[in-house]
């Protein structure tokens, strides 16, 4: 094997003797590394100063990044509780990450996240089995990706079972890879990008239909936020059909100006949002002006795609969100414990033939450094000057 392939392994083994000799800034990427450590196939892959953590047997997940090495800010969001309880290895659906693969529709006629005949309420809900069992292998790899492979047997309210076949590719990105995927220009700032590549073929021995339920591809990332981190969201056009989840969302969490979304995901109110495939565009991002931090998130679109509805007690099973921004809360009294946002995207459904696939990628950038080089960054990108996020 080339040696360069060794590359994440040794720097996994150095990581551990760092932490083992040194106090740990928490909130650190080296920091979380360190408990990651019980994860199997936990390793590091590496473009100069940008990292991310990544498992394959955990279906392919990356855990968190960082721009800045090891030191550096650790962006993603995981249940560090699961991982110290030793409940990891078979909670997997409920790990978190910044990056990791999910299956829709959750809630509404052909869900898969309720059994048959079970009213969709939160006591009620579990993840389908293989989501939290199933452990992927490793196919190939490259120094800068790795793809990993599964089968999962999925669900759903119907009785009715989608075998599939699973293959996700991990990459990170270098400089000149994200200069040239988002016309812009990395000098005087820190960065960090990686790309997660999804197929999901049926390898049952029946093709798929709406009558019995579809099933998409949804790719989650949890993100660390801040009580100042601002979802931006551009839309095609101005518009006040915005999907609403959970409770009402208020003008003091939620405005849209300019044909721009604009949604408070600072981890200090339980709610999401979602937008329906006519208002989307493939890209969304969120800014801190307190942690000088700026989040791009791509991802492939079809807007003529059908898309499976997740809203509760919908009565519209195909007419379904493209983008979901989920927002969390910690409330003891309520038993949530959800300190993190989530950029979501999510492949359309189609009616597989035996062997047929559908393909979903979704790439993740974080950019730290001064207001001006992110806002020349976001006027690019997003469209959107930052100096206009409205006070809320």
């Amino acid at each position: 094997m080339d040696a360069r392939l060794f590359k994440p392994f040794i720097l996994l083994i150095l990581l551990i003797s760092y932490s083992c000799k040194s106090e740990l800034k928490k909130g650190t990427f080296v920091y979380q590394l360190k408990q990651l450590k019980p994860i199997e196939g936990i390793e590091v892959l590496k473009s100069d100063e940008s990292m991310i953590a990544v498992s394959g047997p955990y279906q392919g997940r990356v855990f968190t990044s960082s721009s800045k090495g090891l030191n550096g800010r650790s962006y993603g969001y995981f249940n560090a509780g699961l991982i110290e309880n030793n409940k990891h290895s078979t909670n997997i659906a409920y790990l978190g990450g910044e990056s990791r693969v999910w299956f829709a529709p959750e809630f509404g006629n052909y869900s898969i996240f309720f059994d048959a005949n079970v009213e969709q309420i939160d006591e009620n809900m579990r993840a389908p089995h293989d989501l939290s069992n199933v452990k992927f292998k490793e196919k190939t790899r490259t120094e800068h990706s790795i793809t990993y492979v599964g089968d999962m047997n999925i669900k759903n309210n119907h009785n009715y079972t989608f075998s599939i076949g699973l293959e996700r590719k991990i990459s990170i990105l270098n400089g000149n890879q994200i200069e040239n995927s988002l016309g812009i220009n990395l000098d005087q700032i820190s960065y960090v990008g990686f790309s997660a590549e999804t197929t999901m073929t049926n390898i049952g021995n029946e093709q798929w239909n709406k009558e019995t339920g579809l099933l998409s591809l949804w790719e989650l990332g949890c993100m660390n936020t801040s009580s100042d981190n601002r979802v931006i969201i551009p839309l095609t056009r101005q518009t006040d059909s915005i999907t609403e989840y959970f409770t009402k969302i208020t003008i003091d969490r939620m405005q849209i100006k300019d044909g721009v979304v604009f949604y408070k995901a600072d981890a200090l109110g339980l709610n999401k949002i979602g937008t329906l495939p006519q208002f989307t565009k493939n890209v969304m991002g969120s800014y801190s002006k307190e942690n000088n931090l700026l989040n791009i998130v791509t991802f492939n679109f079809e807007n003529n795609g059908v898309y499976v509805n997740s809203l509760p007690e919908n009565k519209a099973p195909y007419a379904g969100d493209v983008i979901n921004i989920f927002n969390g809360n910690v409330d003891v009294s309520l038993n949530q414990n959800w300190p993190f946002y989530e950029f979501e995207s999510s492949s359309s459904a189609k009616e597989l033939a035996p062997k047929q696939s559908i393909f979903h990628s979704q790439t993740t950038y974080h950019f730290e450094g001064d207001f001006d080089v992110l806002n020349e960054i976001s006027n690019k990108v997003l469209g959107v000057n930052l100096n206009d996020i409205p006070e809320f």
